[in-house]
């Protein structure tokens, strides 16, 4: 990486000037300083943004109309930070023009840009990437068949280990399925795999994987108790029985709580057991992350008691990028990875730095803007949307103005990664849990309503490549 840093930087010497390949050289010029800018940033080596001014004309516009290199440099300037006026100025140029050349390129090309300008590289989630990549890649003229029998390899070795997980998944919560709870509370084991798959994929992680499922399971049961088949009195009493953490609390419950209470502490417990086998040092936070995030759905569902709307979004974000469950999804990953995490790092993710504070808006605003319309029928929790339409806009135009502050905070988790606070292991699951709301939450709530990503999840598990 230190010499594409030191090529970005200082540039190109030419001593070539054959003008029958001026314009290839140029064009290949351009490729390579964007996608070098991309590689450079994406791996947390922090290059100045000027090198684009060299790309732009007397008038400080850029000019190319070569789609290759639109679609570099819109992904390039994706790794954007706060304040950096030359990639904003890129991502407009290029989004415009990529929109207006559509209509007029051959269709596979066409495909290609719509699918970057719905989700620019940097963004997409791995795994479901490899498989889109490797479709599109078989079809080059240029392709390395080499390469491309490696990863086919990669993907299908995965594909099953994958499906002994669900299995095994599909087991432990049948216990729980059985029950009563079935009314009310969402089957989506299979959608929570593929979610959390998104945010470790490693074959080495499979046991950690595993349990990250379990736990995000149980917030997702924790959610529905709330929302749908509890009191808020009922709720406050489930959620304080919880914090003593002893099976006599469930003699005190209703009986209808019971089985699930049982459920839950047993499967926290198990999933701390298996971590203190493994020497895990950060094996308490497990079940304080779960409860913290239980209290949240409480006061969510206070506001809908009460009817509270807050009065700006900055307010409403306050209090709700909790709801969001990111940071504890952040931080229950990096605890299962083990030994390369420390304490420091768990505590770093409990202040809700500003890079954390911005994968939990994303996940927020994502989920708001797709379930606005289905809550505000079933219940009234005043989502961003919501507030975000007291200034009397449209939905469509509170929509708009929660994507802006979406990309801020894609901005900010840029700026998190080039600052360099905590292992790039760890900053890099950060980052993949906003790329994994970004894509559930992409055009629909995909795991209320999972028919949108039913292909991609037949693909993941099913039709090997």
């Amino acid at each position: 990486m230190d010499h594409l840093r030191y090529r970005i930087a200082h540039g190109y010497k030419h001593t070539h000037t054959n003008t029958s390949s001026v314009y290839h050289r140029a064009y290949v010029h351009i490729l390579i300083y964007h996608f070098e800018f991309f590689l450079l940033r994406k791996h947390r080596y922090n290059v100045s943004s000027d090198v684009f001014v060299k790309f732009r004309d007397n008038q400080g516009n850029f000019t190319s109309n070569d789609v290759k290199c639109l679609l570099a440099l819109y992904d390039a300037a994706h790794l954007r930070t706060c304040s950096e006026e030359i990639l904003d100025n890129a991502m407009a140029f290029t989004k415009s023009h990529l929109q207006s050349m559509i209509k007029t390129l051959d269709p596979e090309l066409a495909a290609e840009v719509e699918y970057t300008l719905e989700t620019p590289s940097y963004r997409r989630v791995e795994r479901v990437e490899a498989r889109h990549y490797i479709t599109w890649y078989e079809k080059k003229v240029t392709r390395n068949d080499t390469i491309l029998e490696f990863a086919k390899l990669d993907y299908n070795i995965l594909q099953p280990l994958y499906c002994e997980e669900l299995k095994a998944l599909t087991v432990w919560w049948k216990d729980l399925q059985s029950q009563a709870y079935a009314r009310f509370a969402r089957d989506r084991v299979v959608e929570m795999h593929f979610w959390m798959v998104g945010v470790v994929y490693e074959p080495h992680q499979s046991h950690a994987r595993i349990m990250l499922v379990k736990w995000s399971k149980l917030l997702s049961l924790m959610d529905d108790f709330c929302d749908n088949y509890s009191t808020t009195e009922e709720y406050d009493i489930f959620v304080s029985s919880l914090e003593r953490w002893d099976k006599q609390s469930a003699e005190k419950l209703p009986a209808y709580m019971k089985a699930l209470f049982i459920f839950i502490l047993n499967t926290i417990s198990d999933i701390m057991e298996e971590l203190k086998l493994q020497k895990n040092k950060h094996v308490e936070f497990v079940k304080g992350l779960f409860i913290d995030m239980a209290k949240h759905y409480g006061a969510e569902r206070k506001w809908c008691d009460e009817r509270y709307v807050p009065a700006k979004v900055k307010e409403h974000l306050q209090i709700s990028v909790g709801n969001s469950a990111c940071m504890h999804i952040v931080n229950i990953t990096f605890i299962l990875m083990g030994d390369i995490t420390t304490r420091v790092a768990i505590e770093w993710a409990l202040s809700y730095p500003e890079m954390i504070r911005a994968v939990c808006i994303v996940g927020r605003i994502s989920n708001d803007i797709m379930s606005h319309e289905r809550e505000q029928v079933s219940k009234y929790v005043a989502s961003t949307v919501q507030t975000c339409m007291e200034y009397g806009i449209t939905v469509e135009e509170a929509n708009e103005k929660l994507r802006e502050l979406i990309d801020e905070a894609w901005m900010e988790i840029v700026q998190g990664c080039l600052d360099k606070t905590q292992p790039m292991e760890l900053l890099e699951k950060a980052v993949n849990v906003a790329r994994v709301m970004d894509n559930m939450y992409k055009c629909d709530d995909a795991y209320t309503y999972p028919y949108s990503v039913k292909d991609t999840i037949t693909s993941m598990y099913v039709n090997s490549v």
